[in-house]
């Protein structure tokens, strides 16, 4: 079939900006899931609104939680976090949670040292895990208050409930617990990270 950089399909010489074109919307409803179309204007708007980020300053042993929705089963190795304006000096560690909260997976609960201010760092968990479809949370905790994760630092719109939930509890380093899922979006909480 004919794609984007396959023959078949005609080049568009000229882009307005308005273009349509599909992307998954993750219904896991059948193998065939429904799209929805978007416009280059649109995905930038929602690419410079979403990259609104901040730096977090942490309380040591606090988890800081962002929400991560997987349309199909995946095996997971880690997390990779977006270091914020200070790295280096703190430990961090991650974990994956499920829906209701429980801990999947966790990286070495010893952390490792974080990273460039600026850089993405990959962080493994000790074993790759397997996990469903369906919503989880990515957590990064620190051991300091000196190195900055990146947070999400946009603001929700107040009429209509927002896809990314962030949140935060308070723990201690090294100790693997589960974690209240929030049902909300808060700025300047959750960090800026993927799985790998």
């Amino acid at each position: 079939m004919a794609g984007w950089l396959t023959p078949g399909m005609p080049a568009v010489s000229k882009f307005t900006g308005q273009e349509a074109f599909y992307l998954d919307t993750n219904n896991g409803q059948g193998i065939n899931p429904e799209s929805g179309a978007v416009s280059p204007t649109v995905l930038a708007a929602l690419t410079q609104f979403y990259g609104n980020f901040a730096s977090k300053t942490t309380v040591a042993g606090s988890r800081y939680f962002s929400s991560v929705t997987f349309g199909t089963p995946m095996t997971i190795t880690g997390i990779n976090v977006e270091v914020g304006s200070t790295g280096g000096t703190d430990n961090w560690l991650v974990e994956l949670h499920d829906s209701t909260g429980a801990l999947v997976a966790t990286s070495n609960t010893a952390g490792v040292t974080a990273g460039t201010a600026g850089a993405w760092q990959q962080i493994a968990f000790t074993a790759p895990v397997t996990v469903a479809a369906g919503t989880y949370f990515i957590v990064v905790q620190s051991n300091g208050t000196t190195a900055k994760p990146a947070v999400y630092n946009f603001p929700a719109p107040a009429s209509a409930p927002w896809p990314l939930l962030t949140g935060s509890s308070t723990g201690t380093f090294g100790t693997s617990a589960a974690i209240t899922p929030p049902t909300t979006y808060t700025a300047n909480v959750g960090p800026v990270a993927l799985v790998y």
